[in-house]
């Protein structure tokens, strides 16, 4: 008889896991044997769902996104215009404790795009973008889509700046940084 498995739940308990073998270990150790001995099952339990160490990466970087636009979102509340714009960009300039570990799990999941670039998450960058794009619109910046890029490539570099060198890019230097860019695509 067949077992049921709720294939959401599962994706999360190996999204979990894999950000469990990733904190222990670091990203490098992060394998399908390595997730599969976490969730105490056999690497067939991960690999009926996640079929490759870049869509078992890719799975826990997901789900950490559904998080991050529902912490978004909240933190955004009723703002409007520049408020909105400035709060969007010092929120992508933020780090949580666990962000500096998604952030070596994405760089290796980009790191294996030359090999396996179906199971690279491309999703939400694109809604990063959409949302910088909407908000400098509502903010009345003229080229909105420059705005969008510009604001995508600073946060992007933020992600590798804040492995790079943790201790300097504290909340403050990045929210000032945050600041002054969203100031000056205001002011042209």
């Amino acid at each position: 008889m067949p077992i049921d498995v709720d294939e959401v739940q599962r994706r999360k308990a190996i999204a979990q896991a894999t950000l469990a073998v990733a904190a222990r270990d670091g990203a490098s150790a992060v394998t399908i044997r390595a997730v599969a001995k976490e969730l105490g099952g056999s690497t067939a339990m991960v690999t009926n769902y996640v079929p490759t160490r870049t869509a078992l990466i890719t799975n826990a970087v997901r789900a950490a996104e559904s998080r991050w636009r529902t912490d978004l979102e909240a933190r955004l509340g009723d703002l409007v215009g520049a408020d909105r714009l400035r709060a969007t960009v010092e929120w992508h300039l933020s780090t949580e404790p666990e962000d500096l570990l998604l952030r070596t799990l994405w760089v290796e999941m980009l790191s294996s795009a030359h090999n396996d670039s179906a199971e690279v998450d491309r999703q939400e960058p694109r809604e990063t973008r959409q949302e910088f794009l909407e908000a400098s619109t509502a903010a009345g910046i003229p080229d909105a889509g420059l705005a969008a890029d510009v604001l995508s490539l600073l946060t992007r570099g933020y992600y590798v700046s804040t492995m790079e060198e943790p201790a300097y890019w504290t909340p403050e230097r990045a929210a000032r940084v945050a600041r002054a860019v969203v100031d000056a695509l205001i002011d042209d």
